[in-house]
């Protein structure tokens, strides 16, 4: 079982979020003394049916917890998923992330508007991390390090070095005809 590397979590925030990835860590959620928030598409992750098996104790612990109100499952608005979504094409992010980063990111957007206090994000991604500095999320991982610097990405041709929108990522380019991928743009520390 994994201990959280920041138990002292209790004591920044009331409530935090957490990320699939941090329920895979397989820990006791019981011992986080805050209110848990995820989405209905992180528990869909957890669940599918490749690994249905081997989460099958996090599944457990997941459902206790939602059964005694430790954990709350909750979908955020449109108005806040649409911020979050123009924060990622800010950063070049956009396609780095999934539905589930995105619904993540927007709940935090929208419980700290809601509880007007400050809520953490927990995720070991990099790219949400990178997108929570841009929009003034509150984040942390949860076992590792999390990131030292915000990372504007752009889209460009590998082979012709023609830049593209961040939208564009893994299309090909219409000039040359290969694949677009993204690279730093400008590091900003954090």
């Amino acid at each position: 079982m994994i201990v959280p590397k920041s138990i002292e979590m209790n004591k920044k925030s009331k409530y935090c979020i957490f990320d699939t990835n941090i329920f895979l860590l397989d820990f006791q959620i019981n011992l986080i003394e805050s209110i848990i928030y995820t989405t209905p598409s992180v528990i869909e992750e957890i669940k599918v049916e490749k690994y249905l098996k081997k989460n099958r104790m996090i599944i457990s612990r997941i459902e206790a917890a939602i059964e005694t109100g430790k954990l709350n499952i909750r979908t955020p608005s449109n108005i806040y998923l649409e911020k979050v979504k123009l924060g990622s094409i800010d950063t070049g992010d956009l396609k780095a992330l999934s539905m589930a980063d995105f619904e993540l990111i927007a709940l935090a957007l929208e419980l700290n508007s809601e509880f007007q206090q400050e809520i953490v994000l927990y995720t070991n991604d990099y790219s949400m991390e990178n997108l929570c500095t841009q929009l003034n999320i509150p984040f942390s991982p949860f076992v590792k390090t999390g990131i030292n610097s915000r990372i504007i990405w752009e889209v460009y041709c590998p082979f012709c070095n023609q830049i593209f929108e961040s939208k564009d990522l893994n299309t090909k380019c219409d000039r040359c005809g290969q694949k677009l991928k993204r690279r730093k743009k400008n590091p900003i520390k954090i």
